[in-house]
């Protein structure tokens, strides 16, 4: 008679591999896998500014890799922005009128979702794959769809002083002109009157420290009355 001694039955154990440590190990990293493979699109889907980036231009365009990286032949990495879902509070203003203005706020909004940090000296893409520059003057070269990025200082050749009065969503409040190089302009685009006193308005903008963001300001802008209204020539 035969006897099945305790060394052979953990032999015939180990044997068969369902007990085995490593064929445990890779059932875990294969249900890891198969788990992240799951959630990564409904990760993104809740975070739409994760793989917002910005490319400084050397030469080419601006087109950067899915993983935000830019192409190393052609452009130099600056930054990534953190991922910037738009808060539940947003301020949610009437929808512009025109599609010509509807256009540009739809745009100047795909740089708020993607949370595009401010720089004047890099350069990312605007919806249709053009770079543009990522500071406030830039933006809304890149909004207003124009050829290239223009500055606070040369904006006025593109556009025409309107009345407060006349202000529309997609037009802009301007401190601009000769002398307002650098740090010395700054520009915004009007998205809307908060209410019917027309002391305050939504502001779509591109600035230091917030990167591309909506929010309200009072007008003409924080306090500052060297801010005059705009309107992009043809609009």
């Amino acid at each position: 008679m035969h006897t099945v001694t305790a060394a052979h039955k953990r032999q015939d154990t180990s044997e068969d591999g369902f007990g085995t440590v490593e064929f445990i190990g890779i059932t875990v990293v294969v249900a890891i896998i198969i788990a992240g493979i799951f959630a990564f699109p409904w990760a993104k889907e809740l975070v739409p500014g994760t793989q917002a980036s910005v490319c400084k231009v050397t030469t080419g365009n601006s087109a950067h890799h899915a993983d935000g990286t830019c192409a190393k032949d052609n452009k130099t990495f600056v930054q990534a922005s953190e991922a910037q879902p738009l808060p539940d509070d947003q301020p949610k203003p009437d929808a512009a009128g025109t599609k010509d203005r509807q256009e540009i706020i739809k745009r100047a909004n795909s740089w708020v979702e993607r949370g595009v940090p401010y720089s004047m000296e890099a350069y990312t893409n605007g919806p249709d794959g053009k770079p543009y520059r990522t500071d406030c003057s830039g933006f809304v070269s890149m909004a207003w769809g124009l050829d290239h990025s223009y500055s606070t200082v040369t904006l006025p050749q593109v556009a025409h002083p309107i009345s407060k009065d006349e202000l529309q969503p997609g037009d802009i409040l301007l401190k601009g002109g000769p002398g307002t190089e650098g740090a010395n302009g700054h520009v915004v685009i009007f998205n809307g009157w908060t209410d019917e006193s027309r002391t305050s308005y939504y502001v779509l903008e591109q600035a230091g420290g917030t990167g591309a963001i909506a929010r309200t300001v009072p007008y003409p802008y924080a306090g500052d009355n060297s801010y005059r209204p705009y309107r992009k020539n043809g609009l």
